[in-house]
C-alpha cells in the first residue's frame, strides 16, 4: 500500500477532497455594494421627510442599511479544515404593529391590564440553522437608528419575555397600543478553509455568483407605544448605521470542488 502521508484526515460523514491544483479558483473582487433579496412590500409611496418614528406604522432605512456584518464558525478541526458563514445582516423595515386598541365611549376613565411578547422568528431560510445559529448571532448585536443605538438582548433573541402593563384610557377617547418590530434580511455566503487557504464557495461549475443562503427574520423587540390614533402605513424613513461586508475569501472554488464536508453542510442548509 502506497504511503499517502498527503491526504487530509477525513472526518466522519465527508470525503476524500480534491486536491487543489485541479481548481486552482478564480480571484474573488467584493462588490460595490452586495444587494439582494426581495424589497420590502408597502401600501404608499415612501415619504423621505418625516423623522419621527412614531408617525407612521412602518419605516425603511433609506440607501444601503448593512445594519450587521460578520463571520460565524460552522465547523473547525485544527490541522485540517474548516467552514465559515459570511453574513451580510441587512435592515428592511422597522414597523409598529398593532396589539390592542380601546375605544372608550364612557365620562370615566378605564383601565386595562395588557400583555405583550418578544420574540425572533425566521420567516424564511431557516434551514441555514443547519450550519450556523441564526437567532443566537443576533443577540447582543448593536444597530445605529437615526440618532439612536438599538441593542438586542437575549429575552428578544434566544429566548422570549412576556411582560404585562397598565394602560389607562381617558373619557370618550382612544389609545391604541403598538410593539416595535425589525424586519431583517441576511444574505450568507461561506468560506471553506482547505488545502492551507481559504476558498469562496462558487456555485455548481463556476465562480459566480457566490453560493448564497437568503434569511428573513422579524424580530417583536422590547419596545411599544401608544397612540390617540390609527396609524396610517406610510412608510416613512430612517436612517440606518452602514458597516462594511462580511469578509470573504480572496479567491472562489467550484462547489463541486470544495471538501465534501462543506459541500454536506451547503446541502444541509438547502443549498
Amino acid at each position: 500500500m502506497s504511503d499517502n502521508t498527503n491526504t487530509p484526515t477525513v472526518q466522519p460523514g465527508d470525503d476524500y477532497p480534491t486536491t487543489p491544483t485541479s481548481d486552482p479558483g478564480q480571484p474573488y473582487t467584493a462588490p460595490s455594494d452586495d444587494v439582494g433579496g426581495d424589497p420590502a412590500p408597502t401600501d404608499a409611496t415612501l415619504d423621505p421627510s418625516p423623522r419621527d418614528i412614531f408617525q407612521y406604522a412602518t419605516y425603511k432605512p433609506s440607501g444601503t442599511a448593512r445594519a450587521w456584518a460578520g463571520r460565524k464558525t460552522i465547523y473547525y478541526w485544527s490541522g485540517d479544515e474548516g467552514m465559515y458563514a459570511c453574513i451580510d445582516r441587512y435592515l428592511e423595515t422597522i414597523n409598529w404593529v398593532q396589539i390592542f386598541s380601546w375605544n372608550n365611549t364612557s365620562a370615566a376613565t378605564q383601565t386595562y391590564q395588557i400583555s405583550y411578547t418578544t420574540s425572533l422568528k425566521i420567516t424564511s431560510g431557516s434551514e441555514i440553522n443547519a450550519g450556523v445559529n441564526l437567532g443566537a448571532s443576533y443577540e447582543g448585536m448593536s444597530i445605529g437608528v437615526d440618532l439612536s443605538v438599538k441593542t438586542f438582548k437575549s429575552t428578544e433573541t434566544t429566548s422570549s419575555q412576556t411582560t404585562t402593563i397598565t394602560v389607562n384610557v381617558p373619557p370618550n377617547s382612544l389609545v391604541v397600543f403598538y410593539q416595535k418590530r425589525y424586519d431583517f434580511r441576511d444574505n450568507t455566503t461561506f468560506v471553506n478553509d482547505a488545502w492551507g487557504q481559504e476558498w469562496n464557495a462558487g456555485p455548481w461549475g463556476g465562480y459566480n455568483p457566490l453560493t448564497t443562503k437568503t434569511s428573513y427574520v422579524q424580530i417583536m423587540a422590547d419596545e411599544y407605544f401608544t397612540s390617540s390614533k390609527q396609524l396610517p402605513v406610510g412608510p416613512g424613513t430612517v436612517q440606518c448605521n452602514t458597516v462594511s461586508q462580511a469578509q470573504k475569501a480572496g479567491i472562489t472554488r467550484k462547489r463541486e470542488n470544495l471538501t465534501g464536508a462543506c459541500k454536506d453542510k451547503l446541502s444541509a442548509m438547502g443549498l
